[in-house]
């Protein structure tokens, strides 16, 4: 009802058609498929959010019982692809360390085979007579077993943890002066001289003891396949962010397709260049092991006639090198 305005003649009261709302059967249907989208879209996310897990989880089931090539590949922009691209970075990483491992035991294996069979040799020859023989055999083998162990702790003291590096202001050419100085020895024993060229201070970021460890390997590595008469060329200069150190003999050289090789482990080239001078194979090995963990680069190139080989080194910050 709705009451009009006043008039002269009073209240006027005006009935309206009554309102009738519209039946719950009409609107059920509505209802219903509201209801069944909702259902759909968790369902949908549902899918979305464990599909992926459970993938994750049967790749890391599966890599636990062993199954090292798992990986998960996936493409995903959020967490949960994050999230797997972790794992798969985690199981190469964890793939190559346990391959290098396997890799390392078959060396050492190999390596030590030599020695202690002609070790047993020599303890025979003795038992015959010639003990002073048999004497300086022993000798021999056991500098080298005592040699291929110290090297071999090296080698694994070099995979150090790069988060975990000490690092300070090296300065470069006041290390290559101390190196070269220190092989000299061996250089003047071999016939050979050294020839350092570092004009400039050049100051790089890291741990001391391991760049130390690593250009003394190459630098020794050099004057064992020197000539006689030869000159070892060690140099030093600053190239954009980085430190070039390069050292050069004058030696065989090494083949074109072994260049990239002979910085794994007990890697051996045809002529036997390490074993003829008396290294046991891992020298240029912590080289490259040492220098990586400082996020630097080595190579080698063949010099015809020699071996060039060039260590990169991230340079120390300028104001830390302005300090240094």
């Amino acid at each position: 009802m709705l009451v009009s305005p006043p008039t002269a003649e009073g209240l006027r009261f005006v009935a309206l058609p009554r309102m009738r709302g519209v039946p719950w059967a009409q609107t059920l249907p509505y209802y219903l498929w509201i209801l069944l989208l909702i259902l759909a879209l968790i369902y949908a996310l549902a899918v979305h959010l464990v599909r992926p897990l459970r993938r994750l989880q049967r790749a890391v089931d599966e890599f636990g019982r062993g199954g090292l090539a798992t990986r998960i590949g996936s493409t995903r922009r959020d967490e949960i692809g994050e999230l797997s691209r972790a794992f798969d970075v985690m199981a190469h990483r964890i793939a190559s360390l346990m391959a290098a491992e396997r890799r390392l035991i078959q060396d050492v294996s190999h390596e030590l085979r030599s020695p202690l069979t002609r070790l047993g040799l020599a303890v025979r020859l003795g038992r015959g007579g010639d003990r002073e023989a048999a004497m300086g055999r022993i000798k021999k083998e056991v500098d080298r077993l005592s040699a291929l162990v110290d090297e071999l702790l090296r080698l694994n003291s070099a995979e150090e943890d790069p988060h975990a590096l000490h690092r300070d202001e090296v300065r470069l050419d006041a290390l290559l002066a101390e190196l070269v100085e220190a092989c000299a020895v061996e250089a003047d024993a071999k016939g050979c001289r050294l020839d350092l060229r570092a004009d400039a201070p050049v100051v790089a970021s890291g741990d001391r003891e391991l760049l130390r460890r690593a250009v003394e390997n190459v630098l020794r590595n050099a004057v064992r396949h020197a000539p006689e008469g030869s000159a070892v060329e060690v140099a030093l200069q600053a190239d954009g962010g980085f430190a070039a150190i390069t050292v050069r003999d004058h030696g065989s050289g090494v083949p074109e397709e072994a260049l990239a090789d002979i910085f794994k482990p007990f890697f051996r080239i045809e002529h036997d260049r390490s074993r003829a001078s008396g290294g046991v194979g891992l020298g240029l090995a912590i080289a490259r092991r040492a220098v990586e963990v400082h996020g630097g680069s080595i190579a080698a190139d063949d010099a015809r006639p020699g071996l060039v080989v060039t260590i990169r080194i991230r340079l120390a910050e300028p104001a830390a090198a302005t300090q240094a």
